[in-house]
């Protein structure tokens, strides 16, 4: 029995054998990837001669990283079924040798070369512009072109090397994915002439290759490509449309994977929703669901119905209060607000709330205050001195029927609607409605005027 089971682990698993002798004694923990979530692929503990054994999953082909008990880390390749690692320490980058790994040797010089490449085109980018437009530097025009032929040459032999690795390649993939997550922040901040360029990048991308699954970049490119889009110096309604056609690309690429396509809608809802992303939360929600095609989990559908149901131009549902009045009773605009006592964005938000709400009323805008409280004493103490007409709190938290209704996931939330409660905005703070409140219908009660 024990020769069996010893054998079902060798035709099973994939091995990563190794020295470190300045981390002997110490857990060492390989990590591999699973799209969104790291996952744990092996653990040992080293030796008294610094040597370790670490049996993972035959399948597993990918990136990883071996942490040490001092917090010492290692990213490579796990691309062959047997590998061995000689060092020291992983922090001595140095002495580090993969000695029957292609992929790791090519990965580790790559790493090694890009590093100093972008040290020196980081050099060069600082020294053309002096030399291209200050008085001082301006007749050294031969080395200005030096300048330029040298960047040049550092870019090209950035290409090269990666062409020049074998098709079937992992890193040759992985590659080019790792550049574009680390460069999209420098991109927004101080290439953007070079954003068209990521955007077109990430609408070409096949989301369903199966090394995104190992990489450890597909959260980071998709979430990074997004903070791209919102941060490039547009308007916020020319950054929604190009939010919606990749959330669009997004959909059809993934269209016919139905298992990563659940996987992608909850993180890029959460995402959207944390940073109150409403319109193109909004529009990648309902995009998603009108897909009769696509088979959403329960949950997913869930949180992405709440945007269908609760779109701009729906009504919204009917509230009714403890004294039996209801929503559609106050014919003015309203906002209205999911808050609790127990929420501290939500008592951050009550003086501001009370600040605008007399130049709100005299623009026949009242606030409708819905609390998610339990308890009585924390409601009464934080809300009994309102200005508005109505603080409602069935004392049921999560379970109020009007959050049920209206989708509620986190507080505060914000509704604003006109007198037949059609839903005209979103806001994602009192300083977006009041934005808003101030401006349309201002705009609005001066076109009635005239």
């Amino acid at each position: 029995m024990l020769i069996t089971l010893m054998y079902s682990v060798l035709t099973t698993a994939q091995t990563l054998k190794g020295t470190l002798k300045q981390h002997k004694g110490q857990i060492i923990t390989l990590t591999g990837f699973n799209y969104y979530q790291p996952t744990q692929l092996a653990k040992d503990t080293i030796d008294a001669s610094g040597n370790f054994t670490l049996n993972y999953p035959k399948k597993y082909k990918g990136m990883a990283v071996l942490n040490t008990q001092d917090n010492s880390s290692l990213v490579f390749v796990l691309a062959e079924p047997t590998l061995h690692l000689k060092g020291t320490h992983l922090n001595e980058r140095d002495s580090l040798q993969f000695t029957n790994s292609t992929e790791n040797s090519n990965f580790i010089q790559y790493a090694k070369d890009q590093s100093l490449r972008g040290n020196a085109l980081s050099a060069l980018a600082f020294l053309q512009p002096l030399y291209k437009n200050q008085p001082l530097f301006a007749k050294q025009k031969k080395l200005l072109k030096q300048l330029e032929k040298e960047q040049t040459r550092l870019q090209q032999e950035d290409t090269q090397f990666i062409a020049s690795l074998p098709k079937q390649s992992y890193t040759r993939w992985f590659i080019p994915y790792r550049k574009m997550v680390q460069e999209m922040p420098v991109i927004v901040r101080k290439k953007t002439a070079q954003i068209p360029n990521a955007i077109s990048f990430f609408r070409n991308t096949n989301f369903n290759h199966p090394n995104f699954k190992t990489s450890g970049l597909f959260k980071e490119l998709i979430e990074g490509h997004y903070l791209l889009l919102e941060n490039m110096g547009q308007s916020l309604d020319s950054s929604n449309v190009q939010m919606n056609l990749s959330s669009k690309y997004l959909i059809d690429n993934l269209q016919e994977n139905d298992s990563l396509l659940n996987k992608v809608a909850d993180h890029l809802y959460t995402y959207f929703e944390k940073r109150s992303l409403i319109r193109a939360s909004e529009y990648f929600s309902i995009n998603l669901l009108e897909r009769s095609q696509c088979s959403l989990k329960e949950d997913v559908a869930a949180k992405l119905e709440s945007y269908r149901k609760m779109k701009l131009g729906n009504k919204a549902p009917e509230i009714v209060f403890a004294n039996n009045k209801k929503l559609s009773d106050l014919k003015t605009h309203k906002l209205v607000v999911f808050g609790a006592s127990w929420c501290p964005h939500c008592t951050k938000e009550i003086p501001k709330l009370i600040e605008n709400y007399k130049k709100w009323k005299a623009k026949n805008v009242e606030i409708v205050y819905i609390s998610l409280d339990k308890e009585s004493a924390a409601f009464t103490t934080t809300y009994k001195n309102m200005p508005w007409q109505q603080t409602h709190c069935d004392f049921k938290g999560w379970d109020t029927q009007a959050a049920k209704e209206y989708y509620i996931t986190g507080t505060p939330t914000y509704y604003l609607l006109d007198a037949n409660n059609t839903i005209l905005l979103r806001p994602n703070s009192v300083e977006h409605a009041n934005v808003w409140i101030m401006s349309k219908l201002v705009a609005t009660s001066q076109n009635t005027k005239n």
